[in-house]
Order: C-alpha cells, then sequence, then structure tokens
C-alpha cells in the first residue's frame, strides 16, 4: 500500500483548489482531478522527488465580465497547485494523462527501481 500526504495548508493558498481523488488498482495509481472549466493547455503535471504536482490557471470568462452584472458567483476561478508526495517509485516513461469533459485522469505505473523527474504531457 502506498502512503500519500496532502498539506493541509495547501487548498487554503489559492482562490481554488480542484478536488481529487487518488486510487490504488494493482500495479497503478490513479489519480482523478475535477478541473471543469479548465483546457489542458492551462495545467501542468510535474514529477520531482516524490511528488507529483498539479498545477494551473483556471480563468474566469472575460465576455461574461463585460457584458453581464453578476447576481450570484460561487465558481472559483484563478492559479491552484496540489501536491502530493507518493512513497512508492513511479514509471513515469509509461504514466499518461488525459483531460476529457472536465475530469483529469494521470495513471502512474509502479515502478520497481531508481526515479527520476519528469514532466507528464495532457493528451
Amino acid at each position: 500500500m502506498a502512503y500519500f500526504e496532502f498539506d493541509p495548508q495547501e487548498r487554503l493558498r489559492s482562490n481554488w483548489s480542484p478536488v481529487i481523488d487518488v486510487l490504488e488498482r494493482g500495479k497503478e495509481f490513479v489519480v482523478r482531478v475535477e478541473l471543469a472549466g479548465v483546457t489542458k493547455d492551462q495545467v501542468r503535471l510535474r514529477w520531482r522527488d516524490g511528488i507529483l504536482t498539479i498545477s494551473g490557471t483556471k480563468r474566469r470568462q472575460a465576455t461574461e465580465q463585460e457584458t453581464s452584472r453578476y447576481l450570484c458567483m460561487e465558481r472559483a476561478h484563478g492559479h491552484f497547485r496540489r501536491d502530493i508526495a507518493i512513497n512508492t517509485a513511479v514509471d513515469f516513461e509509461r504514466s499518461t494523462a488525459t483531460l476529457t469533459d472536465g475530469l483529469l485522469t494521470i495513471r502512474l505505473p509502479k515502478r520497481i527501481g531508481r526515479e527520476k523527474d519528469s514532466y507528464i504531457p495532457i493528451e
């Protein structure tokens, strides 16, 4: 079983923070991140020293700001960052990430041997 560590102050550092699920499934970990309204160009995934960093920016829709007066605004926006410490070696050369219908799915195959830093492209 892997150990995941989340910084309790992490969600307070920005205007919003996407919610995540982390699953261990056989020979891989699966991380799911809710990112409605965010494109893959606005997200960056990085692995360094056993920490998966998911960061990016969710922008407010500019056309709505210019032509409308908000009566209620609950959807958050701004810069976000989530750090997930994983104490199990991961094979980033085989890792994948997809962003479909506002859900980012990151698959991290377990690895035997030495880890190295890497970026994961989003398909």
